[in-house]
């Protein structure tokens, strides 16, 4: 079907069995196009044709997501998972470093799928290209990417800033995602991943826990007992002729969700106040129209 290079930006945070061995695992990316074909507003039947299911009936998968040419286990790093903190605040886990990448192959089976599933499985692909990420902290940046299409793919990597938001725009339409490119530019993508992963809530800000409950958590939560809620806000960095920029998508899902287009005014707000880096850029996008 089609075949892709992607290389990270920033560092990807995604383990199997071992904590100091890092993987890229075709799972966790069928993983992501499962999110982001819902995320546009694909229903659970065309789902289990696409990607296949047990509920209802054994079902076998007409997608096949395979990689190949994948880094080197001598590649890995420990690399900060918090890196607006010093020291052992910082968090750091073994990671494949920014630079590192492989080839994805998406190809179908059983005879392929029907040209309107297709079509919705294709916009999933291109939203998870455009605006995804991969691995633990992915919702905070970590596991960005920028991709080159093989001859066989149909889709390509935007040229500039303005190209990748009209796409980024026209992947979203009609679905309860809201969109926005930030104004800041960065020389490097850590110096951005550090914008984005210094927000609030933290286990030394009481304050900021407490207003973050009070808008059903907005930014994700971890639970007394490990439960997790992942947050609405999702961030990606990007590059584009060697200048990076922060893309914001909020979930707008309320019933999968549980916030309200008052909690994104909520959150926005609050970020202005306290983390200005990021929330004066939040303010002024598109994502606070």
């Amino acid at each position: 079907m089609s075949t892709y290079h992607l290389e990270f930006i920033t560092p990807l945070f995604s383990r199997g069995s071992y904590d100091d061995r890092p993987e890229i695992r075709a799972s966790s990316i069928r993983g992501q196009l499962h999110w982001w074909f819902r995320a546009q507003g694909g229903n659970a039947t065309d789902e289990k044709v696409i990607f296949g299911g047990v509920h209802g009936g054994a079902t076998a998968s007409k997608v096949v997501i395979r990689t190949s040419h994948l880094p080197a286990a001598d590649k890995r790093a420990e690399i900060a998972t918090l890196p607006h903190k010093q020291g052992g605040q910082a968090s750091p886990k073994w990671a494949f470093p920014a630079g590192q990448g492989f080839d994805l192959h998406v190809l179908t089976r059983l005879g392929g799928l029907p040209s309107a599933l297709d079509s919705s499985f294709r916009r999933a692909l291109e939203a998870w290209l455009f605006l995804g990420t991969l691995g633990l902290r992915a919702t905070r940046a970590a596991g960005s990417f920028v991709w080159t299409p093989g001859s066989d793919a149909e889709t390509s990597y935007p040229g500039d800033f303005e190209s990748y938001e009209a796409n980024c725009q026209k992947l979203l339409q009609g679905t309860a995602m809201r969109f926005g490119l930030l104004t800041g530019v960065y020389a490097n993508s850590e110096a951005a991943r550090r914008v984005v992963s210094d927000t609030l809530g933290g286990r030394d800000d009481r304050q900021g826990q407490g207003d973050l409950a009070g808008l059903n958590d907005p930014l994700g939560k971890i639970g007394p007992r490990g439960e997790r809620k992942t947050s609405p806000l999702r961030f990606r960095i990007v590059r584009i002729a060697s200048q990076y920029r922060i893309a914001a998508v909020w979930d707008g899902r309320e019933k999968v969700t549980g916030n309200r287009s008052s909690d994104l005014a909520g959150i926005i707000k609050l970020l202005a106040e306290r983390k200005p880096a990021l929330g004066e850029q939040l303010r002024a996008s598109a994502l606070a129209g």
